[in-house]
């Protein structure tokens, strides 16, 4: 059954139930006691959490008593309690723990069909038995971003994070947009999350809790563009480590969580189009049978081997040339315009109440989002520095189609036991046309030209799905949670074809005949017929347990011990291979072929590989055409597998006003990789490690809303299985070559982290953070000659910063808090800057004398800003967000005497967003109208030639001190400076307006 018809299904057959259940349950829900009395709607309802003030733990077993009225509960296992169907009006709420102070929350209002939401704090009472009661008023309002801050105030780690509130009040479509919004957290290539200053690879990703595999065939990177952003809750990146997080990251542990089973019945469906200033209405070239992939008769590389050995008999040469006359596939193209961006979510949501505390909530929902994007690239490519080479023009059409489907399950069983079943699935396809027309040889009198095209489609599948459990044990106050998951990420490209025609432009005006020359043996890059096909298979299984418990030795100090367990599978079969089209060769009935026919050499790419062009053509003359080879290589093909088994103890003490949180993970870890050489020679892989990684997190409570932190650890970075193998990845869009490196090594990185803290209230914050990094044998990418780069351990490196970040209210700001308007004005920003060097003196043959430069990836400073206007009454919001960062390398320099090579960088850019919407017809419609890249400014990388220019001009006076203080460098040496570094690539893209709508129903 498909997951529409499915959910359709639920739909009514829930509705049915839900009605149904409406009567018999207001026969035990009556209230004694309100100051309004309303129709009562199942959408009424006072939920909330009940934390410990001191941790922020939740606090399991508290009683929650509605005065004046005969409702009362208890917090289960995660401190959460709810009262259903609730007349509007407003409540006192008591809530009462032994040990701790009782707190009366009063004037809870309740606004018909809305949710209240309560996060409450409570004290321990360090010996006093007086009953302490503390009124405060608390608006119907669901601030998912308070609960958010209130997480981060109270979390054992430096830790910052985006709400679902926060995310629907941008036009961020991915978790890869939103993420780019936290503070020290940039994006490349709108999907590699940096954090810090560190690139993808010292990351790690969690969803649900549980780990995600790479996505990425070619790096150790996730892709968070396969992520809806309206499938997500949160988005929170920690920063410092504790034991009960895994040992390998250094930038940050990010945690994507999923929306919750729902606790009230709803449905809503959104739907939007969006226009691009570039794409929209143009021409779009698109290719035939982009997504067509081998047929199930092709041979494998093995049998086309053996025919392919020489001496090659007759036989053999025609079995290859009967192959190549059978397996046709369409080279055409045909032009159309883009069509406008679309995007499309189905939410469902139901809760079944059964006997006591039983309950079950089922969320569901389908997402489909269609984005077109037209990228006209400049790439020039250089010899040594300033000395232009190669310089070419892309156009490229882009279709990109992300599709989703979650569907979680929570079965309360008890206040004290529930199991969760969560379960996402998305597939992203890109499909993309390029057409490339340039000079191969700039500096010839008269130069060969190059005219290329590229059809390429992709398809990402991934699914995870996680098994939850938690449960608290009333009599010993033992919480134990565990979690057990699945993952499946699969990565195709069915096959990836390229054609390309050389001629030569004469110095009088005119032109040779564009011609594809086959080279018999020649298959990829530039070689006319190319066929790149490749598959990536990855499954990872783990599982986790915790168990805690909190002794209190005396009144004022408390220790919450936490135990637990992990294991961890990954599994990675990754499969490539490099046909292509080749004049026929070998001798038959006596006859010697190798060339082809000139006539076929100038044909379009529609009729070139026709059946009619391979093989022999005519005896007599003698004439032949084209034949299939397979130049795939040992290298293309590896087998990894990886196994983690890891334990921690982590120990959370209270003494007063200083919290320490301490402990040890160990991680015992194999991996195991399988691959060959480009010779077919064996190459084999395989690292066992034992690791002892301690980490302390110091937080001092200097009031109730100010912390002071202080963190050490010992993480690590281990090589990625794309990294070891010897794989040669060429990428068409930047005709890089990428290889692994079986040599690598694991890194060991020590961490340090200083931050103050202070949450006024009101969703508003300040925090400064100081951090600083050291690293042992860190891996980095190199540049090598002919555009080709490797994977290495660089000797050593440092990273530190500070970052800065504000949330505040302008009537705070300007203390006028008697105007509405100037409360419902939010301000914030956040801003790092960072530093960072790294020792590559090791990687370079010959000893060469080089200044520090900064880690891949790593940019000065990272800046986000934006302004936020939420009116509640009329239903009015307004948002402006921009994100700039600064100067970053891509790719590191190759300083070998006689070999080389400037490091590759990306040129600082600004992104400017805009979001105005407006609620209907009592909130059940919204309309939002976005902005996207407001600026449309251009995406540049160059190349440093700083060092060797003799022009360069010396800044001085502000600007030499501002480059100084956000750049680390008064000159701006890395910065772009068109009168000496070499532009590398320009890419332009325009600016996207859209419009969604959103209706609960």
């Amino acid at each position: 059954m498909k997951l529409s018809k499915l959910i359709g299904f639920l739909f009514l057959a829930t509705s049915v139930y839900s009605q149904n259940a409406i009567v018999a349950e207001l026969s035990d829900n009556l209230v004694a006691d309100v100051t309004i009395h309303t129709n009562i709607d199942d959408a009424s309802i006072i939920k909330g959490t009940v934390i410990e003030e001191s941790t922020g733990k939740p606090l399991p077993g508290v009683l929650v008593v509605i005065k004046d009225t005969k409702f009362s509960t208890t917090t289960d296992a995660e401190g959460k309690f709810y009262f259903r169907k609730m007349p509007a009006g407003k409540y006192n709420l008591e809530f009462s723990f032994f040990s701790f102070s009782t707190k009366i929350v009063s004037d809870v209002e309740v606004i018909d069909k809305e949710a209240t939401v309560l996060t409450v704090s409570l004290a321990e009472m360090n010996g006093t038995l007086d009953e302490v009661i503390v009124k405060t008023t608390v608006k119907a309002k669901a601030e998912s971003v308070q609960s958010l801050l209130t997480m981060q105030k109270t979390s054992v780690r430096v830790s910052d994070g985006i709400s679902a509130e926060s995310i629907k009040r941008t036009p961020d479509k991915t978790a890869s947009d939103a993420l780019r919004r936290i503070s020290g957290a940039s994006i490349q290539n709108n999907k590699f999350i940096v954090i810090r200053g560190l690139n993808d690879r010292y990351n790690t990703t969690y969803l649900n809790g549980s780990p995600l595999p790479s996505t990425e065939p070619d790096r150790k990177a996730f892709s968070f563009d396969i992520f809806p952003t309206n499938m997500l809750d949160n988005l929170i990146i920690n920063k410092t480590a504790s034991p009960d997080l895994p040992g390998e990251f250094a930038g940050g542990v990010i945690e994507i969580n999923t929306k919750m089973a729902p606790d009230k019945d709803f449905q809503t469906l959104s739907i939007g189009g969006g226009y691009n200033t570039v794409t929209t209405g143009k021409t779009q070239i698109k290719a035939n049978d982009a997504k067509v992939g081998l047929p199930s008769y092709f041979p494998s590389s093995a049998v086309m081997f053996e025919l392919q050995k020489p001496p090659k008999t007759e036989n053999n040469i025609l079995a290859i040339d009967d192959l190549s006359k059978k397996y046709q596939t369409d080279w055409g193209t045909k032009e159309d315009q883009f069509d406008p961006n679309t995007s499309f979510q189905l939410s469902l949501g139901r809760y079944f109440k059964f006997n006591g505390d039983q309950s079950l909530g089922l969320l569901a929902s389908v997402t489909n989002n269609v984005s077109n994007v037209y990228a006209d690239r400049t790439q020039k490519f250089y010899e040594v520095a300033n000395d232009l080479r190669e310089d070419f023009s892309d156009k490229s059409y882009t279709t990109q189609r992300l599709s989703g489907a979650i569907l979680n399950l929570t079965l309360k069983m008890n206040t004290n036991n529930k199991f969760s079943f969560k379960n996402l699935y998305s597939v992203n396809t890109e499909t993309r046309f390029t057409d490339r027309f340039g000079t191969k040889n700039v500096t010839d009198v008269e130069p060969i030209m190059l005219i290329s095209t590229n059809r390429f489609f992709s398809r990402n599948n991934i699914y995870t799905g996680q098994l939850i459990g938690e449960h608290f044990l009333p009599d010993s106050k033992i919480k134990i949670n565990w979690v057990g998951s699945y993952s499946n990420i699969k990565r195709d490209i069915p096959s990836e074809r390229r054609n390309t025609y050389e001629y030569i432009q004469f110095s009088d005006g005119t032109q040779s005949v564009p011609t594809a020359n086959f080279i018999i043996g020649v298959v990829g890059k530039d070689s006319p017929g190319s066929i790149f096909t490749s598959l990536n298979k990855e499954f990872i299984f783990s599982t986790k347990i915790d168990v805690s418990k909190k002794i209190n030795f005396s009144d004022d100090f408390s220790a919450d011990f936490k135990i637990g367990g992990i294991t961890q599978s990954r599994n990675r079969k990754f499969e490539a291979r490099q046909l292509g089209y080749i004049p026929f060769n070998g001798t038959v009935g006596g006859v010697r072929y190798e060339t082809v026919s000139p006539s076929i050499t100038v044909l379009p790419s529609e009729t070139m590989f026709n059946s009619s062009n391979m093989g022999i053509l005519s005896t007599s003359p003698k004439v032949s055409g084209l034949t299939l080879y397979d130049g795939t290589k040992g290298s293309d093909t590896y087998d990894a597998e990886s196994n983690l088994d890891a334990g921690y103890l982590m120990i959370d003490n209270v003494f007063k006003k200083l919290r320490v949180v301490w402990g040890v993970r160990v991680e015992n870890y194999y991996q195991f990789l399988n691959s060959k050489t480009i010779e077919n020679t064996p190459i084999t892989v395989e690292d066992k490690q034992f690791d002892v990684l301690p980490s302390i997190n110091f937080i001092y409570k200097l009031t109730k809303n100010q912390n002071i932190r202080l963190s050490g650890s010992k993480t690590l970075n281990r090589p990625e299985f794309r990294e070891l193998a010897p794989f040669l990845f060429f990428d068409n869009e930047t005709r890089f070559n990428t290889s692994g490196n079986p040599e690598l090594k694991i890194t060991e990185i020590y961490n340090a982290d200083l931050r103050y803290e202070f949450f006024p209230g009101k969703g508003q914050l300040f925090s400064v953070s100081a951090f600083y990094k050291d690293f042992k044998n860190p891996i980095e990418l190199q540049a090598l000659a002919n555009n080709s780069n490797i994977y290495k351990n660089a000797k050593s490196g440092t990273d530190y910063g500070v970052e800065f970040e504000f949330r505040s209210l302008l009537s705070t700001m300007t203390g006028m808090k008697e105007r509405k308007f100037f409360d419902d004005l939010t301000l914030y920003a956040n801003l790092a800057v960072i530093r960072s060097k790294v020792d590559i003196s090791n990687l370079f043959e010959t000893p060469y004398a080089i200044e520090d430069t900064p880690m891949q990836g790593q940019s000065p400073f990272v800046l986000n800003a934006g302004i936020l206007y939420t009116n509640t009454e009329a239903g009015w919001s307004f948002s402006a967000n921009l994100n700039r960062i600064g100067d970053r390398i891509s790719i590191h320099a190759n300083q070998t005497l006689g070999n080389p090579v400037a490091g590759f960088w990306e040129k600082a850019r600004t992104l400017l967003d805009l979001q105005l919407a407006k609620t209907l017809f009592n909130k059940k419609l919204e309309f939002k109208i976005n902005l996207q890249n407001a600026l449309a400014q251009d995406l540049i990388l160059y190349q440093n030639n700083y060092e060797l220019s003799s022009t360069a001009n010396q800044v001085k006076g502000f600007k030499a001190f501002t480059n100084k203080m956000i750049l680390g460098d008064s000159q701006n040496k890395n910065g772009y400076d068109s009168s000496y570094d070499d532009l590398n690539a320009r890419i332009k893209f325009g600016s996207t307006y859209s419009f969604t709508l959103t209706y609960s129903f």
